[in-house]
């Protein structure tokens, strides 16, 4: 049985993206990446007598930029609560969303000013999560 064809709105192009950090929708979402990524330790392979990787947990790394207008309380670096993100992007059509929530956020910098003649000013966050879980995936 033959597929259907992809409609060109069914794809996911990243212009309804959004960001809520601890409740509060934040920011204009230019792009954001969260990558899974396995860490490995080597141990020693008895039946070919070298070492073989095996999997033992992983990191949720996440990185981001948005467009700042001042207006947005980013103050969360001096948060002692945990930190939750929500990232949504849904497709062009608006049928399919995938949400992604980020817990135990954690930061690795602080943009405080960054400016550039002619450019509308850009904030950039990254860091880690403890854990992530799928809100919705379709």
């Amino acid at each position: 049985m033959a597929r259907a064809a992809i409609k060109k709105n069914e794809y996911f192009n990243g212009n309804k993206g959004q960001l809520w950090l601890n409740g509060k929708e934040v920011l204009t979402v230019k792009k954001v990446k969260v990558v899974r990524k396995p860490k490995y330790e080597e141990v020693p392979d008895g039946n070919t007598g070298g070492t073989r990787r095996v999997e033992v947990g992983y990191t949720i790394e996440f990185s981001g930029t948005f467009i700042y207008s001042g207006l947005e309380d980013l103050d969360l670096f001096n948060a002692n609560e945990e930190i939750d993100g929500i990232i949504a992007n849904a497709n062009m059509s608006g049928k399919v969303t995938k949400r992604l929530k980020l817990m135990d956020m954690t930061f690795d910098e602080e943009t405080l000013i960054d400016f550039e003649i002619g450019k509308v000013q850009e904030v950039e966050l990254a860091g880690q999560a403890a854990e992530m879980q799928w809100l919705q995936e379709k």
